[in-house]
């Protein structure tokens, strides 16, 4: 982590150790490596044999890599070679993949690149009632449990049409 020397990392982490970088001699911060027990993430597709196209713009490829059990959602299934010719994205080998379920519009209220956006005003109103334990339960009541399942969650927040 070459932006974060000098930081108070150095201070309140011990573990984390300046050295010279031996490519270009500046001071760098090595952290040590995490290893998730479970990495939940949504592919832009899957394929039948379970390899993902990723956003390259996340870190999800490197998530994978590290976790130990890697659960993955996309919004669409394809043959193997509809994603081999993608034009953009990351491939994660299926050596990496647990599980994979398709979820069309599994990535809400984030983004699924080429398919839908962000959901500001659901993040907003997360964050709103997310403050509170009484709030955030009526969340949870109105979009987790309340719902008979994702489809009806869709619904809800404005996306039906791709639960179709």
């Amino acid at each position: 982590m070459p932006g974060h020397v000098g930081s108070d990392y150095e201070k309140l982490r011990p573990d984390f150790k300046v050295i010279a970088d031996p490519y270009s001699g500046k001071d760098v911060l090595l952290v040590p490596a995490i290893v998730p027990d479970v990495s939940l993430i949504h592919a832009l597709q899957a394929d039948t044999e379970g390899n993902l196209l990723l956003d390259e713009k996340e870190d999800d490829f490197l998530l994978a890599q590290a976790s130990r059990v890697v659960v993955a959602s996309a919004d669409e299934i394809v043959p193997p070679d509809t994603l081999r010719r993608a034009p953009y994205g990351v491939r994660l080998s299926a050596i990496y993949v647990t599980a994979l379920v398709h979820v069309p519009g599994g990535a809400h209220p984030t983004a699924c690149r080429g398919r839908y956006g962000w959901d500001e005003g659901h993040i907003k109103e997360y964050l709103r009632l997310a403050d509170s334990d009484a709030a955030f339960r009526g969340y949870l009541q109105r979009y987790v449990f309340d719902l008979k399942d994702h489809g009806a969650y869709l619904a809800e927040v404005g996306l039906g049409a791709l639960a179709a």
